[in-house]
């Protein structure tokens, strides 16, 4: 009986090999959209399961909630956690067979060997980290590496560029300028996806992995000693602990029920008064969904399998749409089946296979796409997938699992409409009347509805990036070069490299900043209006900065005067031993709205309070006076919700220089900043980038979600629009008596045309207006991401559904054409 379905549905296909087409390319679509998504996620779920043991890998979670504190806290637990907890969890509990941290050192250390410095990422780590990760060594004893003080471990990479061809082992190296090391050992490649790899998702990326008294060693040269203290006294997160369990006898679920008491434990009572720190562990192969960037709480894979899902949906609608259109053509041939015998039964299976034939054909056409595809899934997702797809059985199951239940959820309404075909009715007509003409609106409905929800969602996305370009790029005419100078590594103090770079005709101006703009590290404190313990505190954010930075970036001045020059007392310590009692600010115009003070000119001269409070830990209480007020300028895509006031400080500390440069002048400016460079410190190497650069390179990843979502949306609209023509054709042939018969009565063409539009665009118009509070939402959740969002106004909801419209109207006009201009005579005469 399946030989006969599927022959019947070969003939039929053969017969309409232009609707098969259509159908295939719409399916195929969808599929390629879901499978993609799929291979992404099933991707990163086989992250870190190579390493032996995988199972029995946990890493310490942490979450603290600050009482009292004007910023988020508590939330998720994080993988990060403080460096005091592993001695402790060594100490209460004996039978976690290993435990090791990894600590980041800095992505860019700089490390030199005897003819190369460079800088790469380095991480400390306990020499159980090679206990429990069995990382693959290509030179080196790994049960001895980093057991000795004073010794790293690279990857091949990393040596080949710092030794060449020479043998790595036993090499020394210089890290940061100061610190004495040697090589044990070299890593070879460890397999992806991974954790320790080099994709965008993975959370600890390292050149060089280094002995934990090298870590101490490293901050005691690059620390200010008031805040290394501090650091040491307090919680803070900083490591990824790793605890290997038993086999037997001690799981996960007991050492969470006994972490419970474990920060009240070993936790200062002063911390506990102020915060409440809970700890708790989860599987080290879970660390890739909580790592990466989310949107709205929901992981990039679950958001990306979502949407996908919702194309691949389209795709089925939209082939119930066209199968029930093409059926109307088929109703003769079926009705005389069913005089013949057939049962309704056999009728429906024959439907069913027809589209699991469809199915199947679209899926072949989707993976050759997909594999074909690595170079445009590299781009759009940082990792190609295309190579690992058919890595394991479990594709299998899951390509067949998928042609199953597309079959059926595409497959089902059409068989139900031929299956119910009356065959005394389908047998005294060319074409009978098939399927509910309030479901098939429905079906195109609900297809528009998701290609209208991603519009929406692609135009305020588009309007987001552009806005933040618009922040973040050509700040000023002439181009603003960063060069990282921390000088307890480079020796070379701002103020040498200040004056070396102002004496070069290339350059204009010269500042110096503590956070790179655009960079990830962001100074938070909480301010009061009043010296009153009772009053609010207001989150801000704050920058240290050096003298000429307002002027150096053209940042307007509103009201009062810049920082520095000739007033020496505006100059702030970073050390907290060292701090001033009041201090002057420069505030910008989102603070003086956020505090209430009035117009920019009236804020000139008021004082803000820093008072002691759970989260900056202070024992007394800090003035500020505000001495000038300047445009609103933030150097920062994400940051902490509701403050985005921005406070200038004086500082004399500083890990940047930023040199603005005539833009006549750039090549030749450059090769004279690194030939100074290299007089003033041969043995670090220069770090540089252009502030453009620096906003590419942290806008990346939303610019590839905006290319994203928009292709995702193309493909939801091509299909929906092949869906409309099918509805289209169905129509036509339901309502060519109709338009006979208004013909014959005087309706003229133009009007047969406006009237079947009208019936076209209604489910348009419902399925936009339905969907909008769906949209606005998951709009509102995009960007609350972002710092500063832009306003929400109707404009591109409007333009959705003006487009939809336009693009429906493209897609029936031929067909509606073509019926309204059908003679009545030509009609009638065969009814």
């Amino acid at each position: 009986m399946l030989g006969h379905y599927v022959a019947v549905a070969l003939r039929n296909i053969r017969r309409a090999p232009s609707a098969f087409a259509i159908n295939v390319v719409t399916l195929a679509l969808g599929l390629v959209c879901f499978v993609t998504a799929y291979a992404f996620v099933a991707f990163w779920d086989r992250a870190d399961r190579q390493f032996p043991n995988a199972e029995r890998i946990y890493l310490l979670t942490m979450s603290a909630a600050y009482n009292n504190s004007p910023f988020p806290s508590g939330g998720p637990p994080s993988p990060m956690v403080a460096e005091q907890a592993a001695p402790y969890l060594r100490e209460d509990f004996p039978a976690i067979e290993r435990i090791a941290r990894a600590t980041i050192i800095d992505r860019k250390t700089v490390v030199a060997s005897d003819a190369q410095a460079l800088r790469l990422a380095a991480v400390a780590v306990d020499p159980e980290f090679f206990d429990i990760l069995r990382v693959p060594f290509a030179a080196g004893d790994a049960s001895a590496a980093l057991r000795a003080p004073g010794t790293v471990v690279l990857t091949q990479d990393a040596a080949r560029k710092l030794f060449d061809d020479r043998d790595p082992i036993g090499q020394h190296l210089i890290l940061v300028n100061a610190v004495d090391a040697t090589v044990v050992g070299v890593l070879a490649s460890i397999p992806e996806p991974s954790h320790l790899g080099h994709t965008p998702n993975a959370a600890l990326p390292f050149d060089l992995l280094a002995s934990p008294d090298l870590l101490d060693s490293v901050r005691a040269v690059t620390m200010n000693p008031g805040l290394l203290k501090m650091r040491a006294e307090r919680w803070q997160t900083g490591a990824i602990t790793y605890l290997l369990l038993p086999a037997t006898g001690f799981s996960q679920t007991s050492l969470n029920a006994q972490l419970g008491a474990f920060a009240a434990r070993h936790i200062p009572a002063e911390l506990l008064r102020n915060a409440t720190y809970e700890f708790a562990t989860m599987p080290l192969t879970d660390l890739h969904k909580t790592w990466g960037y989310q949107i709205g709480g929901l992981s990039f894979g679950t958001l990306l399998l979502a949407l996908a899902a919702l194309v691949l949906g389209v795709a089925c609608v939209n082939y119930a749409n066209l199968a029930t259109a093409s059926a109307a053509g088929r109703a003769r041939e079926v009705g005389v089946r069913k005089a013949l015998g057939a049962s309704t039964r056999q009728i429906a299976w024959q439907s069913l296979v027809e589209a699991g034939l469809m199915t199947t054909t679209a899926l072949v056409v989707a993976v050759i796409v997909f594999l074909l595809g690595g170079r445009i899934t590299q781009d759009l997702l940082s990792t190609d997938l295309a190579p690992t797809l058919f890595v394991g059985a479990g594709v299998l199951l899951f390509l067949g699992a998928l042609i199953v239940v597309v079959t059926f959820v595409a497959g089902f309404y059409p068989s139900v409409v031929l299956a119910r075909v009356r065959p005394a009715s389908a047998i005294t007509a060319a074409s009978a009347r098939l399927g509910s003409r309030f479901f098939s609106l429905l079906l195109v409905g609900v297809q528009f509805a998701v290609a209208s929800v991603l519009l929406v969602i692609v135009m305020f996305v588009w309007l987001q990036n552009r806005a933040l370009a618009r922040e973040g790029l050509g700040l000023t005419e002439d181009p603003l070069l960063i060069i990282e100078n921390p000088s307890h590594i480079t020796k070379v103090g701002a103020a040498t490299l200040r004056a070396e770079l102002s004496r070069l005709p290339e350059v204009k101006a010269v500042t110096e900043v503590q956070t790179a703009p655009w960079g990830d590290s962001l100074r938070l404190t909480a301010l009061n209006g009043s010296s009153d313990p009772a009053s609010a505190q207001r989150p801000v954010m704050v920058r240290s900065v050096g003298a000429d930075f307002l002027e150096v970036f053209g940042i307007q001045l509103l009201a009062g005067r810049m920082l520095g020059g000739e007033h020496s007392e505006d100059l702030q310590a970073l050390d907290p031993g060292t701090r001033q009692q009041q201090t002057n600010i420069v505030v910008d115009r989102e603070f003086v709205a956020t505090f209430g003070l009035g117009t920019p000119e009236q804020a000139v001269g008021k004082l803000v309070y820093q008072l002691p409070n759970s989260f900056n830990n202070e024992k007394q209480a800090y003035t500020k006076q505000i001495v000038g007020v300047v445009e609103n300028r933030v150097f920062s895509l994400f940051g902490v919700p509701n403050a985005n006031a921005v406070v200038y400080t004086l500082g004399n500390d500083f890990e940047y220089a930023i040199a603005r440069i005539d833009r006549r002048e750039v090549a030749g400016a450059i090769a004279t900043i690194d030939a100074r460079w290299k007089a003033l410190a041969p043995n670090v190497p220069i770090g540089r980038r252009f502030v453009d650069d620096a906003f590419n390179q942290a806008f990346e990843t939303w610019l590839r979600i905006n290319r994203l979502f928009g292709l995702l949306a193309v493909f939801a609209f091509v299909i929906s629009v092949a869906g409309l023509f099918g509805m289209a054709t169905l129509t036509a042939a339901r309502r060519r008596q109709e338009v006979g018969l208004r013909k014959s009565v005087g309706a003229s063409t133009w009007q047969m045309v406006l009237l079947l539009l009208a019936s076209f665009s209604r489910p348009v118009v419902v399925a936009n207006l339905a969907v909008w509070p769906l949209a606005f939402v998951g709009v509102r959740t995009y960007l609350k991401q972002f710092l500063i969002p832009i306003s929400m106004t109707p404009w591109p909801f409007v333009a959705s559904l003006f487009l939809t419209l336009a693009i429906a109207w493209l897609a029936v006009g031929a067909q509606t054409l073509r019926v309204a201009r059908l003679a009545p005579a030509e009609v009638l005469r065969h009814e």
